[in-house]
């Protein structure tokens, strides 16, 4: 008796097995047939290093060279050479900055305007291992490379393509000083190249996730990243050798835009632009296109000291407040764009303490306000998505993923929330580009024990990736 109970519990159990495993192929199966629906294969698509990098969501910049010393935006070349110690610089100390916020990636200011290089170079005297750094022994790529992978971050580098002197001054940009003496513009591309392999012989082609080319219009780097920097982006606004594969989105004030499409057209950065502001018309949101042919997504940058980039004493009296940095948390990453967030150390090298603990109070509020979604539904295709809360709740954001992978389908979309005293639904917030993220905050009195979005437009079939709603 006892073991035809048992044998028939067995085959009870079997069958539900075998009903979930063909329920879970039959819903597999209607997911691909979506993924590969015909009405969006025209769409731009991220490739790999495209999405891998915009997974990250969070990045730190790190500026320091010269100019902080001399408490200016731009290295004027009166530093004396023995008077850059940076005698409280410790690499260690960013990792521990950008992991307190939740940043995967630091990108690195390694050679800026005045041409000072953070490593020793062969292409100038004006360099890191010829200061009373360390000596005269340090080389800060070598020790930032080594943290970053101690530290599990990834790596980025920003550096500068130097102007000749036969060229003049750049009216275009900014006044600085030309401290590279480089006098063609054939001088400023060896040189130029010469650095590129120098840094990433000290970081190595696994770390490097990021390059900015500051001032990139006359740039040749292309072969040279696709054979030593295969799995980084390239920010540079104005290059076609090679294209930009990430976009500036025209401010610095670590916002995007509603609606932020990722994709333009190949011909707008096609164009050999006269100048550095021509350029960035060329790239910005505004030549934005959701049909476009070319897939760039928007990086948005930010001071964590508004409109100082580099240290400098009075940067302290315009730090920005825990609920600025949430709004350009909200404003960027929750606008299907990446947040980088600068970290300007002082003039010993050491980051302000008050500046780490901004840092933390940031990672924590982030973790705080979108780490607990009350609810959540993942991987629908449809027109519609329903979400039911455990609860009846007053909440703050809704959070809406789209499948991004294959491309910007959805092109608009409502979201209900159902009252949960009188069971009406009541619209709580609308919009057209989702992308990677959307976070809509929702103004509501009324608590709500259901979701619902409502695809009224897109290309091909939309694929959620996932639905989330956060509480207040």
């Amino acid at each position: 008796m006892k073991k035809n109970v048992f044998t028939a519990i067995l085959a009870c159990a079997c069958i539900v097995s075998g009903v979930a495993q063909t329920t879970k192929r039959t819903e597999d199966a209607s997911w691909d047939i979506a993924v590969n629906d015909p009405a969006a294969k025209y769409l731009a698509r991220p490739t790999k290093v495209q999405y891998d990098w915009q997974e990250m969501e969070r990045a730190m910049f790190v500026q320091i060279d010269p100019a902080t010393i001399q408490e200016g935006e731009y290295d004027n070349g009166t530093t004396k050479m023995q008077d850059i110690r940076f005698e409280k610089l410790d690499v260690n100390q960013w990792c521990k900055a950008a992991k307190s916020f939740g940043a995967k990636e630091i990108v690195f200011m390694l050679a800026h305007s005045g041409g000072f290089c953070m490593w020793p170079s062969k292409t100038t005297a004006y360099h890191i291992g010829n200061t009373a750094y360390k000596g005269g022994n340090g080389d800060v790529v070598k020790e930032f490379a080594q943290a970053c992978r101690s530290a599990g971050l990834k790596a980025g580098f920003y550096f500068w393509m130097p102007r000749p002197l036969s060229a003049g001054s750049d009216t275009n940009t900014v006044s600085y000083s030309q401290l590279d003496k480089v006098q063609t513009w054939a001088d400023a591309d060896k040189v130029f190249k010469t650095r590129f392999q120098e840094i990433m012989d000290r970081l190595g082609s696994d770390l490097v996730t990021e390059i900015w080319i500051d001032q990139p219009i006359r740039a040749s780097l292309g072969k040279e990243i696709a054979d030593r920097a295969p799995k980084a982006v390239v920010a540079a606004v104005g290059c076609v050798d090679p294209y930009p594969t990430i976009r500036w989105p025209g401010t610095e004030q670590g916002q995007v835009s509603d609606p932020c499409w990722s994709m333009l057209n190949k011909s707008s950065i096609a164009k050999k632009p006269a100048t550095q502001f021509e350029a960035d018309k060329n790239q910005t949101q505004e030549a934005d296109d959701p049909n476009g042919d070319y897939w760039a997504p928007h990086e948005a940058d930010t001071p964590l000291h508004d409109h100082f980039w580099h240290f400098r004493p009075d940067a302290l009296n315009h730090r920005k407040s825990l609920d600025e940095l949430m709004d350009c948390y909200i404003k960027s990453v929750g606008r299907n764009s990446f947040l980088i967030l600068n970290c300007a150390p002082m003039a010993d090298g050491s980051i302000h303490p008050d500046d780490m603990k901004r840092y933390q109070e940031f990672g924590d509020e982030i973790e705080r306000r979108f780490g607990h979604p009350v609810a959540r539904v993942e991987k629908v295709k449809g027109k519609e998505v329903l979400l039911k809360l455990d609860k009846p709740s007053r909440i703050a954001y809704t959070d809406l993923w789209e499948e991004y992978q294959y491309g910007q389908r959805i092109r608009a979309y409502q979201i209900e929330g159902r009252d949960a005293t009188t069971g009406n639904w009541i619209k709580i917030a609308e919009g057209t580009s989702v992308g990677r993220r959307k976070i809509d905050p929702i103004i509501l009195a009324t608590e709500v024990d259901q979701l619902k979005v409502k695809i009224s437009s897109s290309v091909g079939m939309p694929l959620i990736r996932k639905l989330q709603v956060h509480a207040k």
